[in-house]
């Protein structure tokens, strides 16, 4: 990445969207656009070709879904960063995009500086969720935990009271700045929380980790979603 420029590759089988893409990036001197295809199938070789610094994917297309598409990208690239983006906040759609590897899921509708905000939020490590997706989020997690599952199990008993607050104002969809100011710390030593946890939760993702803790107890689901200051 040159000088915090973002290198872009939107996957959309709608030309209108690409076009918009296409001009309102043309503006912004932080991103750039490095591709542009039409559909999933067509997305692991334009990423192999340009290495974006981000992935702007929709779900629905034609010869491959965005949410296979994302698994194809994630798999061989482990650390690559793709930004869910569709019409639809469907809890399947929402779930199945998360867990194929995305770093964010955002609902389509979303303003340019907006999108800009969340693409770079993503980037930095945080994890861009419109408040329906995270409350979609939340609650198949929520249903999908079995009363088995111990509140307390021997990996949630390693996890410092500090560790506890930052996944809770992660839960609460707080970017790394925000969480900092909270917890007086700097945005590197909030990323250097987050990567000690996701490995004691044995989670690869800051998703994984936000399910894991809601699946432990740590996170009291009763006060998510919070309201919309925290949207991308």
């Amino acid at each position: 990445m040159d000088q915090g420029r973002l290198r872009v590759l939107v996957v959309d089988d709608d030309p209108t969207v690409r076009r918009a893409c296409r001009d309102f990036l043309a503006e912004r001197t932080d991103v750039e656009l490095v591709a542009e295809v039409a559909d999933g199938d067509l997305a692991e070789e334009a990423y192999e070709r340009a290495r974006p610094d981000v992935v702007l994917m929709d779900l629905q297309m034609v010869r491959m879904s965005g949410i296979e598409a994302t698994r194809v990208l994630c798999r061989r690239w482990p650390r690559a960063c793709v930004v869910a983006m569709t019409t639809f906040a469907s809890r399947d759609h929402v779930v199945a995009a998360l867990r194929a590897g995305a770093s964010g899921y955002l609902v389509k509708g979303l303003s340019g500086p907006q999108l800009v905000a969340a693409l770079h939020q993503a980037v930095a490590g945080d994890m861009p969720l419109s408040s329906v997706v995270r409350r979609e989020l939340v609650s198949t997690v929520v249903a999908e935990s079995t009363p088995a599952q111990p509140a307390r199990s021997s990996t949630n008993r390693q996890l410092t009271d500090r560790e506890v607050e930052l996944v809770n104002w992660i839960a609460h969809g707080l970017t790394n700045r925000q969480v900092a100011a909270r917890m007086n710390l700097s945005e590197g030593s909030v990323k250097q929380y987050v990567a000690r946890v996701a490995d004691k939760l044995d989670a690869s993702s800051r998703t994984q980790v936000l399910v894991r803790t809601i699946q432990l107890g740590l996170v009291d689901v009763s006060q998510l979603p919070v309201p919309g200051d925290h949207d991308a």
